[in-house]
Order: structure tokens, then sequence, then C-alpha cells
């Protein structure tokens, strides 16, 4: 069978699109992976700005958490509008959500502005979590992100922000002392562990049938 002297043209044009393609997503990959490699890297950097406090610890903390909440709505919507995702970033997208956001409430426990319990039970539900994944990938079943997850994230990001912001507002605001900013984020901090509890409730109950179907088979 004879070609057409186009041929080989449209065949070279289709393997150009095909390797640009490729290329795309697998950039598109690598820079979620990075943004995400961010939000680890920033954590510790956040933890001494909070601990050297004044005005300039407390405003690059504030930065800082932006930062991190901006790369974790970045990493995910690269990931998803290429429609290609790595095993590593499935793995390291949700430690890092809660290397970083733990380590903002670490710094609250610290400061005051968070009750013990509230702190302990975001670090269990976490914990709880992550031990349901590695079960799940053990049975060879993905554990779903679900809608809890998402809402709790929300919630979280959101409350870190403003409680931040009350910290930085407090240096400039005579009528917002620092007693009385602890006050009002540790009553934003009982909303945290509302949501908190309800999303590891969830996973907990969605992970009933795959931790029975290893304990079967154990």
């Amino acid at each position: 069978m004879r070609h057409g002297p186009r041929q080989p043209i449209i065949s070279a044009t289709l393997c150009v699109r095909q390797t640009l393609s490729r290329c795309r997503k697998g950039f598109a990959v690598g820079i979620a992976n990075q943004l995400t490699l961010v939000r680890l890297g920033l954590s510790p950097v956040f933890v001494v700005a909070f601990y050297f406090g004044g005005l300039a610890g407390h405003l690059a903390a504030l930065i800082i958490a932006g930062i991190f909440e901006l790369t974790d709505i970045f990493d995910g919507y690269l990931a998803r509008t290429m429609r290609e995702t790595s095993d590593f970033g499935k793995l390291l997208d949700p430690m890092a959500d809660s290397v970083s956001r733990f380590s903002v409430f670490l710094c609250l426990l610290w400061g005051g502005y968070a009750h013990l319990w509230v702190v302990a039970l975001i670090f269990y539900r976490d914990s709880l979590v992550a031990y349901m994944r590695v079960a799940s990938a053990k049975a060879g079943v993905v554990l779903a992100a679900r809608l809890s997850g998402k809402v709790k994230a929300i919630v979280q990001g959101i409350i870190i922000i403003v409680i931040l912001a009350l910290i930085v507002g407090s240096h400039f605001i005579r009528e917002l002392p620092v007693e009385r900013t602890r006050e009002v984020a540790r009553w934003l901090m009982l909303l945290v562990a509302a949501v908190t509890a309800w999303s590891g409730f969830d996973y907990a109950r969605a992970s009933v049938p795959i931790i029975r179907n290893l304990m079967h088979k154990s």
C-alpha cells in the first residue's frame, strides 16, 4: 500500500502532539508535587516565625499560612485539570496537609489560642485516617477522598487565616487585646473540633467494610 506524500507529515505531527501532551501532563504533575513540597518545607519556618512572635513574626506566620492554603488549592487544581496524578502525589498531598496545618495548631496551642483537647482531637483524626489509608491500600482498595474531608480542610484553612489575622490585628487595634484574641480564637477552634470529629467519624464508617475484610483474611 502506497502512502501519499502528506502521510509522513501527518504521522510526525501526531507524534509531536502526543509528546507535547505527555510533557505537559508530566510538567503539571511535577509542579503539583513541588507545590506540595513547599508546604512541607515551610512548616518548620512557620513554627519559628510564630515562636519569635512580635508583629514581624506573626505577620510572617500569616503569610506562610496563606501560602499553605494557596499551594493546597493550586496543586489539586493542576492535577485535576490535567487529569493526571502520581502515586507519590497521592501519598504526599495528605501528609503535607496534615504536617502544615498541625504545625499551625501546635503553635496556637502553645500561644494559648487553642485548647489541648482540640489539638489532640485533630491529631487523632489525622492519625486514624492515615492508618485507614494504609489499611485500604493493603486490601487493594483506594480510600477515596470524602466530602467531609474537603469540608474539614476548608473550615480549618479559613479559621487558621482568621485567627492569625486577629493575632496580627491585635498589634494595631487597642480594642483587640491579646487575651480577647485568645478567647475568640478558642471559640473558633471549637468549630474546627466539631468539623474534624465529624470528618473522622465519616472516614471511620467508610472504612468499616475494609477493616472487616482485613480481619477475615488475617
